[in-house]
């Protein structure tokens, strides 16, 4: 008889923590699991959700950060328990701790086992904080996550590292850019360059934005595309940094693409100027394109860039280290022919949705084998 599991999500916008919950639900086993979903109603993660006709029901699971949030909190555990009852859920699977104490809650008074993925750079203090102690199993995005988690006092036998991964099956290949480049008008040979990430502060936009500005003495007609949405608050400080850094003419702000490989197929440099990062998937979809990358060593991204072989990494918060890597591997096109060459090549032994999948329902087994194992003892 097939497992329930029931995938519970807090964000409806489409980012790299939805694309990889979206690869769950194409590859998990059918035959053994029955996957369900609940999360918000607005945003175009939920109709990713229903054309694979997977069950999904609709809840705004609160924030605990905020004191109008808390208030909301036993009303979405409340609504949690009763889909879990309803759908006969054997087994939660949270996407990002920030929705781990209200799941938690709602699957302890359901009985029923849980675990959580952590995919961002994680303070000690969040460990107690959001109750990840507590969880039967976890699954970190890294190994720089892991280590706060151990040393923070969890159970090495309860935790995976599971990185991120590419469909191996999906075939990459670089495609003529001149429709690209006739729909942003840009000229035939000009250089650029770009990044895809979320909007948000973390992902320290406004570094690669200060780098442009030495960038642009060597390259006047450089483009910077910026792919990706987020608060619209942080969106125009950062819109108004670039006039006030007279680089209008050199970064084009596109929003939320579905389609990023068309933009990656343009870069001649993928960057990503990150302050935290738990992982970065953005950097796997540019690896599997063979592009050459510019990435802040942060968090996880060492695991998945290797200094001077696989790309160049920077300190975070450097605008002026971040601007000296990306002249140099624009200046050097043999340089960027054989970091991007390695990149793809990493991608396809270490980074696939497969190997994912197989380390996260191996743990499912195992929890399920040992709650029936205890179910099986109290009975005695």
């Amino acid at each position: 008889m097939a497992t329930n599991v029931v995938y519970v999500h807090g964000i409806g916008e489409m980012g790299g923590a939805e694309k990889d919950l979206l690869s769950y639900l194409d590859l998990l086993d059918r035959n053994d699991f029955h996957p369900h979903v609940v999360c918000p109603g607005s945003g175009d993660f939920i109709h990713e959700v229903k054309k694979r006709q997977v069950p999904v029901s609709v809840v705004c699971i609160p924030p605990l950060r905020k004191l109008k949030g808390l208030i909301r909190v036993p009303f979405a555990v409340l609504e949690l328990v009763k889909i879990f009852r309803q759908w006969q859920i054997n087994f939660v699977h949270v996407n990002d701790y920030w929705w781990f104490p209200q799941a938690y809650l709602a699957a302890r008074i359901c009985n029923i086992p849980i675990v959580v993925h952590i995919r961002q750079q994680i303070e000690p203090v969040r460990i107690k904080q959001y109750w990840l102690q507590r969880s039967d199993y976890l699954f970190p995005v890294s190994m720089d996550i892991e280590r706060v988690l151990l040393d923070m006092g969890v159970n090495s036998d309860r935790i995976s590292v599971t990185y991120s991964g590419i469909d191996s099956h999906h075939f990459f290949s670089l495609k003529d850019k001149t429709e690209f480049y006739r729909r942003y008008n840009l000229e035939e040979n000009q250089v650029v360059i770009g990044t895809i990430a979320n909007l948000f502060p973390r992902k320290g936009y406004e570094y690669l934005i200060e780098a442009l500005v030495d960038v642009k003495k060597i390259f006047p007609e450089i483009c910077c595309f910026i792919v990706g949405e987020g608060p619209e608050l942080y969106r125009k400080e950062l819109v108004r940094l670039v006039e006030e850094k007279g680089l209008n003419s050199n970064v084009i702000f596109v929003g939320f693409q579905k389609d990023v490989y068309d933009f990656l197929n343009a870069f001649d440099l993928f960057v990503l100027p990150s302050l935290m990062e738990g992982f970065g998937i953005a950097l796997l979809e540019a690896m599997a394109m063979s592009k050459a990358i510019v990435a802040s060593g942060v968090g996880g991204v060492p695991e998945v860039i290797t200094h001077g072989e696989t790309g160049l990494l920077v300190p975070s918060k450097d605008s002026k280290s971040l601007a000296g890597a990306i002249i140099r591997m624009l200046q050097d096109d043999r340089m960027r022919q054989r970091l991007g060459f390695a990149a793809g090549k990493i991608i396809e032994t270490k980074f696939t949705q497969d190997i994912a999948m197989q380390i996260i329902q191996n743990c499912y087994y195992l929890i399920l084998a040992e709650e029936c194992c205890s179910r099986n003892y109290n009975k005695m």
